[in-house]
């Protein structure tokens, strides 16, 4: 008989074995990936009793430093800011007013705010720059076997939300975000639970709203560590799991993605928030971008959506809000006597190589730096001229 066939019986166990292993595989990378994915609670602390930091009133104009999302991309950035401060001879701090982050340009933000010693910055623009290459691969840093149960982060967040969270909480310490900003500075971040922006604001000001539902403020909420008000508005939504974050007192604890989902160039963000707080003056704006690259990477010939995956659609939305963003503001200063006096908006352009945030190896920090170089040459004059401006407040 058939059944009695050794070599069926054999085919019949080698089947089995083999579904069985199959069967086995989709469960470790199911429950992998929701495990991986599911909001990450930072881990709470005390708070220190520290004084909040008094605010200066700006002088004739509100002068407003905006950056965009980018990681590594925002390299280019820094080298600008790094130019700002050595041709003004001051801080960027002690420039702007109010200063406003998406993302990793979240983390710049609150990085050249944080205070050192005897009331000066912790880190000038080049500090940071020497050190945040290496910031972000630490942030980002994952244990060998996670690509493989991730499928390359396609089943699970590309990185640990944990390991970004240890990193932070390191680098900033047990700071509060009012004692630990030596200017205004407001890092956005999206409130999952309440489908609204959160303004995580040094100064404790009232935030912006967005349609009929308004974005919630440490107003509100109370004070935040600035470890995790920086922890909740970097974590973008492609490659990170949310955080839970609670306020030091404890009593709210929201769930947390980047801002990049609603304005990956936070320029109007920072605009609306320093008319808020003076609403009779103008603005001067810097924007600084994350790079716009020499050529689209061409989508597939069908299902663009499915066969690129969230981080494709989540790239697509954040370019386009980008691109928009900064020809709304363009708008607002050509009419002369509105919101935006004057507007400087400095992005590199990369090649299409460095079009990943989270690249962090040598070939492409070079090719990134290498177009910052070029930037920062081309507008020499520009950048001068706005240090010139800004030194003399």
């Amino acid at each position: 008989m058939k059944g009695d066939d050794p070599a069926f019986m054999l085919f019949q166990r080698f089947s089995t074995a083999v579904l069985a292993i199959i069967f086995t595989l989709v469960v470790v990378f199911f429950s992998y990936g929701r495990y991986q994915a599911r909001p990450v609670a930072v881990p709470k602390r005390e708070a220190p009793e520290e004084p909040a930091i008094r605010v200066r009133t700006p002088g004739n104009y509100i002068n407003v430093l905006s950056i965009d999302g980018g990681g590594v991309r925002l390299i280019p950035a820094l080298q600008c800011l790094a130019e700002l401060e050595k041709k003004a001879g001051k801080p960027v701090w002690e420039m702007f007013d109010i200063m406003v982050g998406t993302s990793s340009g979240a983390l710049i933000v609150a990085a050249l705010a944080a205070p050192g010693e005897g009331g000066k910055a912790r880190y000038s623009a080049q500090e940071l720059l020497d050190g945040f290459p290496k910031l972000l691969e630490r942030m980002a840093a994952a244990p060998l076997v996670h690509p493989l149960l991730s499928l390359e982060g396609r089943s699970a967040p590309k990185f640990l939300t944990r390991e970004r969270q240890r990193v932070l909480i390191e680098f900033f310490g047990d700071k509060t975000l009012t004692g630990a900003a030596l200017t205004t500075i407001i890092l956005p971040a999206f409130a999952i639970e309440q489908n609204a922006p959160f303004m995580f604001a040094s100064d404790m000001g009232q935030s912006t709203t967005t349609g009929e539902s308004p974005g919630r403020s440490v107003t509100e909420a109370g004070d935040y560590f600035l470890a995790d008000a920086v922890i909740a508005a970097t974590g973008d939504a492609d490659v990170f799991a949310p955080s839970r974050v609670a306020n030091v007192t404890g009593d709210v604890e929201l769930t947390f993605t980047s801002a990049s989902v609603f304005a990956a160039n936070p320029t109007l963000v920072a605009v609306g928030e320093a008319l808020l707080r003076f609403p009779q003056k103008q603005c001067v704006v810097i924007s600084l971008g994350g790079g716009a690259l020499t050529k689209e990477t061409p989508w597939p010939a069908r299902g663009w959506d499915s066969e690129a995956g969230p981080s494709s659609l989540v790239a697509t939305a954040t370019t386009g809000s980008t691109i928009l963003t900064a020809q709304a503001t363009a708008l607002f200063h050509r009419f002369g006597s509105g919101p935006v006096a004057a507007y400087i908006r400095l992005d590199p352009t990369l090649p299409a190589s460095a079009s990943d945030p989270y690249d962090f190896s040598a070939g492409n920090i070079a090719e990134i730096q290498k177009a910052g170089v070029q930037l920062t040459t081309e507008k020499a004059a520009t950048i001068g001229r706005t240090a010139e401006f800004l030194s003399a407040r």
